[in-house]
């Protein structure tokens, strides 16, 4: 009957490991990969408005070689504010679902004026088709570097079944580990010590999961060579990347801490209940 009842307490504790590792990944992809608040703040700390500001720049850069105008047609159409607020457009069109335009009629006045006050003649009505083509070209590019991708929709939708999968994995977590904890201090109302001592060893294996993960991880990929799309996004999503893993290793750390101090603890208080007993029956 003991081993039966040992057995049963391994897997509830086992049960109990698992969701305290289930709340904590929902808890925070909740508060970073889900969190729109979290990302704009990874995009003003890796500097990313002035970063793709560049690769706008560069990307315009490519086209003006082949149109033949001057250079300086392309100075000051892309006010530095107008980027800031454009990518919040969009990072509002992913997370909130707006579906707001990114607006590019700034930037073809700027062009527009900028190419004519260069020339010092009128243009034919090929030549000024060949301009409404450069610029229609340059607006479009901006839109492409700028948002790098026509799938906001698609990824609201996703973001919206990874939040609602999200709240069910945190209710089913919290009465999880509720009910663990429950039955195991049932399971151990005799031996109530061994019982506390079990869920602080569920804790550091909670921890010690978190701990590997990271430097499996680490070891496997080279965060910081990660690059996609431009400099600008690959800078930012390193970041980001690199926060959440701190993040649960600093958890995995915390809990392997609390676990191993739970045990230590109850282990002493266990030993000195034994000395008293003994000294009882001396």
């Amino acid at each position: 009957m003991k081993i039966l009842l040992n057995i049963i307490k391994f897997i509830i504790a086992i049960i109990l490991t698992i969701c305290v590792i289930a709340l904590i990944i929902v808890n925070v992809a909740s508060s970073t990969i889900l969190n729109k608040e979290f990302i704009l703040g990874k995009l003003d700390e890796t500097n990313y408005y002035a970063n793709i500001y560049t690769a706008v720049k560069s990307d315009f850069e490519n086209y003006i070689y082949q149109s033949g105008l001057d250079e300086s047609v392309l100075e000051n159409i892309v006010p530095a504010e107008k980027i800031e607020n454009d990518t919040k457009i969009i990072i509002n069109n992913i997370y909130d679902g707006t579906n707001e335009d990114v607006d590019v009629t700034e930037i073809e006045t700027n062009l527009r004026n900028n190419i004519e006050n260069s020339l010092d003649y009128n243009l034919s009505a090929t030549q000024q088709r060949t301009v409404n083509e450069f610029i229609n070209r340059i607006t479009q590019q901006y839109k492409d570097t700028i948002t790098k991708t026509s799938y906001e929709d698609s990824i609201n939708n996703m973001l919206e079944k990874a939040r609602n999968i999200v709240d069910k994995l945190q209710k089913v977590s919290i009465i999880g580990i509720a009910v663990s904890f429950l039955i195991i201090i049932i399971l151990s109302i005799k031996n109530l010590i061994a019982g506390l001592m079990l869920i602080g060893s569920t804790l550091i294996s909670s921890g010690v999961f978190y701990i590997l993960v990271n430097m499996i991880i680490n070891a496997k990929v080279k965060i910081q060579n990660i690059t996609i799309l431009n400099d600008a996004i690959s800078i930012s999503l390193r970041e980001i990347i690199s926060t959440i893993l701190k993040n649960l290793t600093t958890i995995g750390i915390t809990l392997s801490i609390v676990g191993f101090v739970i045990i230590i603890i109850f282990a002493i208080i266990r030993s000195s209940k034994k000395e008293e007993r003994e000294n009882v029956e001396q």
